[in-house]
């Protein structure tokens, strides 16, 4: 307990130094804020203005900018921190402590999945879009968005080499959005196509769950899926940084 507190207390050092991890951990909160203060507001605009329905497309709002959003933005934060250690040499002095590397990437590991689905699970409520009592129903996909950041994580580290290369690959996750947002609207089973995309899992999960449809086939799909994908990932970091 001592070690893990130890390597918290840096971390917290580390993001307070960095304005741009400073602002990812924050800007979650910020999204349900705007959720909550003016998304009703535009929702009723619509209504009146245009006879245009916002409510239908809540379930898509929700997994957009909470289910998937708040992952990546945790996500790219564990990464980051794990690519300034690296380049500040602290993985290496890491070896001569009684941490050990696999240790090491597993207490990163948990971070990850604990921000992601505590804040997943804290901020659908607070939206004031989703009912309390739909909560439950929605463990399942804040299960699978923790499993999505630590894919991001370790895609990451395993293919960033700094923190430049790390921004420049973070700009290509934004397809991770893009795979989701189409499968909304494909009402086929062709949309299955887009699970090869992580992301998809997370969100058709909560969109099952919230409709009060069959949710554990998507759920227990993305759970192999994803845990396929941390296991090819954490075997090819910790051969890089040796356990």
């Amino acid at each position: 307990m001592r070690i893990v507190a130890a390597l918290f207390t840096n971390d917290l050092r580390s993001v307070r130094r960095d304005p741009m991890l400073l602002y990812m951990i924050l800007l979650p909160w910020l999204m349900v804020l705007i959720l909550r203060l003016l998304l009703p507001g535009i929702a009723a605009w619509l209504k009146a203005g245009y006879d245009f329905s916002l409510e239908p497309f809540y379930p898509l709002v929700l997994s957009i900018f909470l289910v998937l959003q708040v992952p990546m933005m945790y996500g790219v934060v564990v990464g980051f921190l794990v690519l300034d250690e690296r380049d500040d040499g602290t993985l290496e002095a890491l070896r001569v402590t009684p941490v050990s590397m696999s240790a090491y990437a597993y207490y990163r590991i948990t971070v990850a999945v604990f921000l992601s689905v505590f804040f997943t699970l804290a901020s659908l409520p607070l939206t004031g879009l989703a009912s309390p009592s739909a909560l439950p129903s929605a463990v399942p996909a804040a299960i699978l968005s923790g499993l999505m950041s630590v894919v991001l994580v370790l895609l990451l580290v395993n293919f960033a080499g700094n923190k430049v290369e790390g921004l420049a690959l973070m700009k290509a996750f934004g397809i991770l959005m893009l795979g989701p947002l189409a499968a909304y609207f494909i009402k086929s089973d062709w949309q299955l196509l887009l699970g090869i995309l992580p992301s998809y899992w997370p969100a058709r999960t909560f969109w099952a769950a919230i409709a009060g449809e069959t949710a554990w086939p998507f759920f227990a799909a993305g759970l192999f899926y994803h845990l396929l994908l941390v296991f090819l990932l954490l075997r090819r970091f910790q051969a890089r940084i040796g356990n």
